[in-house]
């Protein structure tokens, strides 16, 4: 039981790195695109263009980037994942390692892990 607390939040920081790594390096526009022009363009992201976040169909949008700003947002977004993903490998890892110290590993586990050598009587002092 306690093991799955330790297992979930490992798998759940791999693929948190994961979507790290999926974050695109260069600036990319999910909402309407427009270029330096005013018109729109489904191009990739350039200097002075304009991208509107949330853009919606009814023409609403929580706001607008630069190319400067999308690309920070998306380096920051990119450091978060890497973060947070650090932090739960670093939690199912530490919790992992406390609960094989204390022995508390399934009996299926715990044979497969070398186990320590005890002293015989010749080796005794």
């Amino acid at each position: 039981m306690f093991l799955v607390l330790f297992l979930l939040p490992l798998a759940w920081g791999l693929i948190t790195l994961a979507q790290g790594r999926a974050t695109p390096v260069a600036p990319h526009c999910d909402g309407l695109q427009l270029g330096a022009d005013g018109e729109e363009t489904p191009s990739r992201m350039r200097r002075g263009f304009t991208c509107y976040i949330d853009y919606s169909l009814d023409g609403r949008s929580a706001g607008t980037r630069t190319y400067d700003q999308q690309k920070y947002a998306q380096e920051r977004e990119r450091s978060r994942y890497y973060l947070h993903g650090t932090l739960y490998i670093a939690y199912g890892t530490a919790g992992l390692v406390v609960l094989a110290s204390a022995g508390g590993l399934p009996h299926t586990i715990r044979r497969r892990l070398p186990h320590p050598r005890r002293p015989t009587p010749a080796t005794r002092p």
